[in-house]
Formats: C-alpha cells, sequence, structure tokens
C-alpha cells in the first residue's frame, strides 16, 4: 500500500510539475515578448534619437566655432584692405597695434599673420599665456615652401581656406605638450583687384576639444571626432588620437577598424548605419547651412576634408542589444539574461506541484476510504450497494446478466479467539485475494460487514458464475493441502441472477443469495474443522 500510494504520488507530482512549469513558463514567454518586442523598438528609437542629437549638437558647435572663426579672418582681411586704401600702401605698426589688441581678447589664436606673395612674413603675432606678442621683423620667416602657403596663395575672392587639424611642430619636432591647430586663411585684395598676399589664422584648438569630450558625455557609446583620412582627432582612448602625426602609429585610423561603416559615412554628408560592429551616427562638420549664414558668396576651400563627428554604440555596451537588427536575436539574450526568472518559475512549479499532489492524494484517500474497506481494498457496504444498483441498471438496459454470489467465512470466530485477531485477518485477506485474482475486471466485490461479502459477476450466468467459483474453491484446497497453516481456509457461497432493477427487489436476491449460502454452511459444518 505504501508503493503504491508512493508510485502514485510521484505520478501525480510529475504530471502536475510538467503542466504549471510548462504553463507559467510559456505565459511568461509570451508576456515577456510582447512588453520586450515594443520595448526595443521604443528603446531603439530612442538611443538613434540620442545619438543623433549628440552628432547634431557636436557639429553644429564645431561648425558655429569655424564660422566665428571664419568671421575674424574675414574682419582681419577687411582691416587690411582698409590700410591699403587709406595710406597707399602698408602700414604694418598701425595693423600690428590693432592685431594685438585682437589677439589678446580673442584668446584663441596661436598666431596672426600677414604672408606677401613672396611667401615673407610681413606681420606675425603670437599668443601665449603671458599675453599677445608682436614678432620683430628680423625673426619673420618665408613659408613659401608650407603647404598651407602653397594651397592658400592661388585663392580667389571670397574664398577661404581650411587646412588640416594638425600638432603644432618647432624645428620638425611636434611640440610638447601638444598644441592642436587649425589654419584659416584667406587672400587679401586692394581696391582694384590686385592681390597683396594672404592673412592666416592659426586656431588654438585645444578648448575646443574640450568642449567636444564634455557635450558626448550623455552618449550611450562613444563619440569621435575624425579627419577627411580616418584619423582620430578625439577619442576616449587618447593612444588612438593623433596617429596621422606619428609614423609608428599611421595604421591606427577609424577605417582599419570600421572599414564597412566609414565606406558609409564617405558616401553621405550625414546620417547612421548598422553593422556587425554596432550603430554609428555621423555627420559632416562643416554644412552648406553654415556656409549660407553669410551674406556673402562665400566660398570655403577645405585643405584635406570635411571633418566627420561620429557616434558609435557598440554591441558590447550597455546598449549595445539595440544595435541588433533582428529582435528575435535580442529577446534571446534578454532571456538567457533573465534565465534566473525560469529557476524561479521552476521552485515554484516544484511548490504548488508538491502541495496540489498532496491535496490530491489526499481527497483519494478520503474517497476511497468512504467507498472502499480499508483492510480488504474491496467497496464497503454503502459504496459497493450504490455501485451495485447502477451496474443492474445498466446491464438491464444493455441486455446484460448480472449474478451475485453472497459469500461467508467459515470459523472466523474460532481462528480470532484461538488464534488471536492477526490470523483472522489473514484468512479474510487470503479469501479475498484469492477471489479477486480469479473474478474478471468487470466482476467486483463488497464488503458487507465481517465476514460477510458480496461477488457481483457482470454479464454472468449464476452456470457461469458457479464455474468461476469452482476454480476459486479450487485455489482454497491448494492452499489448504500445500500451505502448513493452522487454520483451514473454507468459504461458504451462494448465487441468484439478477432479473430487474429495483431497490427492494436486489435486497430479495441478496438474501435469496444468503440463504443459499447458509444451506451451504451447514453441511459445511458437519464434516469440517476450521482449527487444525
Amino acid at each position: 500500500m505504501h508503493l503504491e500510494k508512493s508510485m502514485k504520488f510521484k505520478k501525480f507530482f510529475i504530471t502536475y510539475f510538467i503542466f504549471i512549469f510548462i504553463g507559467i513558463s510559456v505565459l511568461y514567454s509570451f508576456l515577456f515578448t510582447l512588453i520586450h518586442f515594443n520595448t526595443i523598438n521604443i528603446e531603439r528609437t530612442n538611443l538613434e534619437l540620442n545619438e543623433k542629437r549628440i552628432v547634431t549638437l557636436e557639429k553644429n558647435i564645431l561648425g558655429e566655432e569655424f564660422m566665428y572663426i571664419i568671421s575674424d579672418l574675414l574682419y582681419l582681411s577687411d582691416s587690411i584692405k582698409e590700410c591699403i586704401e587709406i595710406e597707399k600702401k602698408m602700414n604694418y605698426n598701425a595693423l600690428s597695434n590693432e592685431w594685438l589688441n585682437f589677439s589678446d581678447r580673442k584668446k584663441i589664436y596661436d598666431q596672426i599673420r600677414f604672408i606677401d606673395l613672396s611667401g615673407n612674413e610681413k606681420i606675425r603675432v603670437n599668443y601665449s599665456d603671458k599675453g599677445s606678442n608682436l614678432i620683430n621683423p628680423s625673426h619673420l620667416q618665408n613659408k613659401k615652401q608650407r603647404y598651407y602657403f602653397q594651397d592658400s596663395i592661388n585663392l580667389k575672392k571670397e574664398q577661404v581656406y581650411i587646412s588640416k587639424m594638425d600638432l603644432n611642430m618647432e624645428n620638425k619636432k611636434i611640440e610638447h605638450p601638444i598644441k592642436p591647430i587649425i589654419r584659416f586663411s584667406t587672400p587679401v585684395f586692394s581696391e582694384s583687384g590686385e592681390k597683396k598676399g594672404i592673412i592666416i589664422l592659426n586656431y588654438y584648438a585645444k578648448y575646443l576639444l574640450e568642449h567636444f569630450k564634455n557635450i558626448y558625455s550623455t552618449s550611450d557609446g562613444e563619440v569621435f571626432l575624425l579627419n577627411a583620412n580616418s584619423y582620430w582627432i578625439s577619442n576616449k582612448d587618447s593612444s588612438k588620437e593623433w596617429a596621422f602625426m606619428y609614423p609608428d602609429k599611421v595604421d591606427i585610423h577609424f577605417k582599419n577598424e570600421f572599414s564597412d561603416a566609414w565606406k558609409i559615412i564617405c558616401e553621405k554628408n550625414e546620417g547612421f548605419t548598422y553593422t556587425p560592429n554596432g550603430l554609428f551616427v555621423f555627420s559632416d562638420i562643416i554644412t552648406d547651412d553654415h556656409i549660407k549664414s553669410f551674406e556673402s558668396n562665400l566660398s570655403i576651400i577645405l585643405g584635406e576634408g570635411n571633418w566627420k563627428v561620429v557616434s558609435f554604440v557598440s554591441k558590447e555596451s550597455d546598449k549595445g542589444y539595440l544595435t541588433e537588427r533582428n529582435n528575435l536575436k535580442i529577446l534571446l539574450k534578454l532571456f538567457l539574461e533573465n534565465k534566473s526568472y525560469f529557476l524561479l518559475i521552476f521552485i515554484i512549479s516544484l511548490f504548488t506541484s508538491f502541495l496540489m499532489t498532496q491535496d490530491k492524494i489526499n481527497k483519494e484517500e478520503i474517497k476511497y476510504f468512504s467507498e472502499y474497506d480499508a483492510m480488504t481494498n474491496v467497496f464497503n457496504r454503502r459504496a459497493g450497494m450504490t455501485f451495485l444498483s447502477n451496474r443492474i441498471h445498466e446491464s438491464i438496459q444493455n441486455k446484460k446478466k448480472i449474478s451475485i454470489c453472497f459469500i461467508d467465512v467459515n470459523g472466523l470466530k474460532d481462528v480470532n479467539d484461538i488464534l488471536g485477531h492477526e490470523a483472522g485477518d489473514e484468512l479474510i485477506l487470503t479469501a479475498v485475494n484469492v477471489i479477486k485474482s480469479h473474478i474478471r475486471e468487470l466482476d467486483f466485490m463488497i464488503r458487507l460487514g465481517g465476514d460477510e461479502f458480496l461477488i457481483v459477476f457482470y454479464n454472468a450466468s449464476i452456470e457461469e458464475a458457479e464455474k468461476v467459483w469452482d476454480r476459486i474453491n479450487d485455489e482454497y484446497k491448494r492452499i489448504n493441502e500445500h500451505e502448513n497453516r493452522k487454520y483451514l481456509v473454507s468459504i461458504s457461497h451462494g448465487i441468484e441472477e439478477v432479473k430487474e432493477n429495483d431497490t427492494q427487489y436486489i435486497d430479495k436476491i441478496i438474501n435469496l443469495a444468503d440463504e443459499k449460502m447458509y444451506i451451504e454452511k451447514r453441511e459445511l459444518k458437519k464434516d469440517i474443522k476450521i482449527i487444525r
């Protein structure tokens, strides 16, 4: 009985666990997918908008700063032109004083120079932390061979040249601490249209780059400033900056790391793209909108090409999972990250299954003990009579025969009195178990009380039931002959066939079977001793 209960508990527990675990997991997965599928799209859109906002802000700040510098350049160009027209010749002393004051106010120009058509510096104002300094004419140099002079000297009216951004060099060595410089230049013409030379502003870009880095702190990724050749001007990893200035670093550039993204960045002025590395949002620094802010027909000549501000959200970053365009892969990743919830579901399922199984077993036991005899595992009187009534009604509808056998265990009182109740219980169980092993699945037993039982033979006549009883009785004889018990197994029986479905009639049939059983019992008592 204990093993049977254990097997039943195991069966119910596994069944409940599978259904509960799968059910909760499917529900959780469905809700998780539904919520996160929409959330992923919203978060991805927000990510794109945030990076576009930062890139646009960086572009506008740098672009507007360049336009301010161009405005200063044009102002200085106009001041030289006025000086030429008023004095009819270059009055360098007057210009020098004006430029000194201008340099002190601006504090962003490392050098302000006027160079004639032969490449000779005519005026040069240097700026340092101590203030502006006018260079003595004896120390002025010829810059005819410098790239920025050669790129600028052929400029036309309304044209402004912007050089590449590089590090200032002294005696062919990079100045330290490093000094990032951009050179802005424009030609100077007299009223008659005669070109007199060029003005060059060496813009000190240190503070602009610092401001650039401060702004992108709100980015979900990294923000780069690249030159036209894909070298990093600004990068969180400072070891990658200005690689083009160092012979041993010339292979360190954006194109080498992100060739797919660089190809698209070169094709467009602005936009965004997804690659296997992540999301890239980009824009040119100098745009047509900036140039249109000048009323004149200004034309900008970029010596190296436009700069690019690029936001990069790597797949390894906190929000990098959003750069995966396949939402199903993202959901799988989120599932794996939240696998602990499935462990919780597993534990809940175990606990719930245990409680439900325990409740199920308890209810079945209550039901079982309300219907079955605890000792013999056959129907008790109340449940058995109800079941018998139903089977009789069913058999009459289906035109099937039912025979009822009333049995009584002989000598039970003597066995109990002489050998003890354990022997008496053994006698009853032996009698019942033999019967159960010989009747069919459709047949059943009812314990009426004590040593009295009914055997119900479904779809069997009296003759057929008697044949079954003969086999049962043969088994009792075998036990008595071969098993060395202190008592004999002896059962009296009486069989009647049911032909009507009526409660009173059923009681009558049982009484008739009982009477037959007593007739047999009286005969058996004459020749048998139960106690050996």
